[in-house]
């Protein structure tokens, strides 16, 4: 198993862990029915997506976060995909 092995899957465990991360984020967001007040902070990781999301808005939040958690899994499957094509059609040196 070379560098460049490695190099090509670590995109795909990272896009992976980002997939995760979103659809657990959107997942979370359509739960939260219960808002204490009118609004609510939306948080990524370390980064605000926004600090006052009304509660009729959080849905589409929501989906927005689930939609970019599929289109990051299409992405890493297609990176695995390749990957696996690359690996059967060239000989390891």
């Amino acid at each position: 198993m070379g560098l460049k092995t490695i190099n090509r899957w670590s995109g795909f465990i990272i896009l992976i862990v980002v997939t995760i991360l979103l659809f657990s984020k959107g997942m979370d967001l359509r739960s939260s029915i219960n808002v204490d007040g009118d609004a609510i902070g939306v948080y990524f990781l370390i980064f605000e997506i926004d600090d006052w999301v009304p509660k009729k808005s959080i849905p589409t939040y929501a989906n927005g976060f689930i939609v970019a958690s599929i289109i990051t899994a299409i992405v890493a499957i297609n990176i695995a995909v390749r990957n696996i094509r690359l690996k059967t059609h060239t000989p390891e040196l």
